[in-house]
């Protein structure tokens, strides 16, 4: 079986460049995607360059931006028409731009806190791929029901956002279809368990690569280490980097998927 392993955030900080070298050098990853605003992401190019990683563009509109303090305001100025798609159309072609400067060419695009998800958005970001001749990444992620953590009253909050987040995944996958952009089938990551798992262990990554299908992408975020790293999920990535550098993972991939990166499909 054909799939993409791409760890998400290249760029946001020494102990997640660190490792995701490691975890391609071990082909773990397929692929990366980079982050080109923040004070790693040259170093992160530099790596790409020197252990020839396939490396997309990480759109990012809600970290480290000067008009989005995170991705909750961004989602309610969107929601509020304040988001104009001249500003999506320009920030998305100057970082496109950025990171041909830094010497790579992206082999898809995808988005920060899948940004480019929302229905008003992905149409934007698909025509930027498809005149670009990119593949571009459809955040179609269905809930996998956990079977191994108890249920939390905040879970349903969550349940609720995943629903709505696969809906605009369905919309999104026919834009795609009549744009005719490449995209992979779906996407799965730790974050379609739920309920969440209070811990993350091998059992919750065989659960998850179970529902990989045929040119579909795994996304991962792993971390060496929780600190200096500006994001919510740190603990967890830490978790995930080792899980994946663990030779059960290893065992789960071996004679069962064929690792691809986005220009490969």
């Amino acid at each position: 079986m054909n799939i993409i392993i791409n760890a998400d955030d290249f760029g946001i900080s020494p102990e997640a460049n660190q490792a995701i070298a490691a975890l391609y050098k071990k082909k773990v990853i397929s692929s990366a995607t980079l982050l080109v605003d923040l004070p790693e992401s040259k170093a992160a190019a530099e790596l790409a360059k020197r252990d020839k990683i396939p490396v997309g563009l990480h759109f990012n509109l809600t970290l480290h931006n000067e008009h989005f303090q995170n991705r909750g305001d961004f989602e309610r100025q969107l929601l509020r028409g304040k988001v104009k798609k001249s500003y999506i159309q320009a920030e998305l072609a100057r970082q496109y731009q950025k990171m041909l400067d830094f010497g790579l060419q992206p082999t898809h695009l995808d988005s920060h806190q899948h940004i480019h998800n929302w229905p008003s958005v992905f149409p934007i970001v698909a025509r930027f791929a498809r005149d670009k001749k990119l593949p571009l990444r459809l955040a179609l992620e269905k809930p996998v029901f956990n079977k191994y953590d108890p249920f939390k009253p905040d879970d349903l909050k969550h349940l609720l956002r995943k629903i709505i987040a696969y809906i605009f995944g369905c919309l999104n996958w026919l834009t795609a279809r009549i744009l005719r952009v490449k995209t992979n089938r779906n996407l799965s990551s730790l974050f379609a368990l739920w309920p969440a798992p209070a811990v993350l262990s091998e059992k919750h990554l065989r659960l998850l690569l179970r529902k990989v299908q045929e040119n579909s992408e795994y996304m991962c975020h792993p971390l060496t280490a929780p600190e200096n790293t500006p994001t919510s999920i740190a603990n967890i990535s830490l978790q995930e980097y080792s899980l994946m550098t663990n030779l059960e993972f290893f065992a789960m991939l071996a004679n069962k998927v064929n690792l691809l990166n986005y220009g490969e499909l």
